[in-house]
């Protein structure tokens, strides 16, 4: 009688190339071919703001990023300096870049400044190259500047020292200056509480969450801002220590539209001396107050 059997080595040599076969099979199933597009770069060579100095104050900017759209769709944003792509396929692209900054000076909040017009062009470059140009801003015809403050005029400002203050401010010129002249408040053993507030009250839209705060500011411990509607102190927000200038931009919105609500508010900047701080100063420059 034959006996039927198992050759083992040709059945491992089946197995191994059928699952090689699957193996191959798969992989060339799930494998997606992205061919990259033709691009050019554009790099920005400086980042700029003009102003209307009498209306609009001074043109310091924090601007960290520039978002780019092409040909009306989303295309990035880009860290200042960064090469920003435009894929081409050889025609001529629609450009819109808008200003980024940090929302309350946060990192991780990034945001479009739409205080500031977009700037359009069209442009075709050869695939490859980088085309560097400059990227200056200007304000939005729209925008309300509703308060600036910049202490250089000599006929006075628009800030007082608030009844709770102990020491009052004082203006100070370059080199301790952030441009111009700027003011300073310092804090002692015996002068605890640093308060200035606007010397107006001023209408901010309630329901609408454009409003803001520019300041340039330096302190050598943190210090706070906020509002105040009639006789009730609304704190905004907390900074901390920054030993150099920096530059913010603060959403008042949230505290404008908190209770309890005012038709008109005053803009406080608030320091009470740290009991670990051996330097309490602050100063303040080009404070603005504006709105769509």
């Amino acid at each position: 009688m034959n006996t039927n059997y198992l050759n083992i080595p040709t059945l491992k040599f089946f197995v191994l190339t059928l699952v090689l076969g699957l193996a191959l099979f798969l992989f060339n199933a799930c494998k997606k071919y992205s061919p990259s597009t033709p691009a050019f770069y554009i790099k920005a060579s400086s980042v700029n703001v003009v102003t209307t100095a009498s209306v609009q104050g001074s043109s310091s900017h924090k601007i960290t990023e520039l978002w780019l759209y092409l040909n009306g769709k989303y295309q990035g944003a880009y860290p200042i300096g960064s090469l920003m792509p435009i894929p081409s396929n050889g025609q001529n692209a629609t450009i819109d870049v808008f200003a980024g900054i940090q929302n309350n000076g946060i990192k991780t909040t990034r945001i479009t400044w739409l205080f500031y017009e977009k700037i359009r062009f069209d442009t075709l470059v050869e695939n490859g190259k980088i085309a560097e140009r400059a990227f200056t801003f200007k304000y939005d015809p729209g925008v309300k500047f509703e308060w600036v403050e910049d202490f250089d005029s000599n006929s006075g400002f628009s800030i007082i020292n608030s009844s709770v203050s102990s020491t009052t401010f004082t203006t100070v010129s370059a080199p301790e200056s952030f441009e111009g002249k700027s003011i300073k408040l310092q804090l002692t053993t015996n002068k605890t509480i640093a308060q200035i507030e606007s010397a107006l009250s001023y209408s901010l839209p309630q329901g609408s969450s454009n409003v803001y705060l520019e300041l340039d500011y330096k302190c050598f411990q943190g210090f706070e801002i906020g509002l105040i509607a009639g006789t009730t102190q609304k704190p905004v927000f907390n900074l901390n220590a920054s030993p150099n200038w920096n530059k913010i931009y603060i959403n008042l919105a949230d505290i404008v539209n908190s209770a309890p609500t005012s038709n008109t508010h005053k803009i406080y900047f608030k320091m009470v001396k740290a009991n670990d701080s051996d330097d309490s100063r602050l100063y303040l420059d080009n404070i603005k107050v504006i709105h769509f």
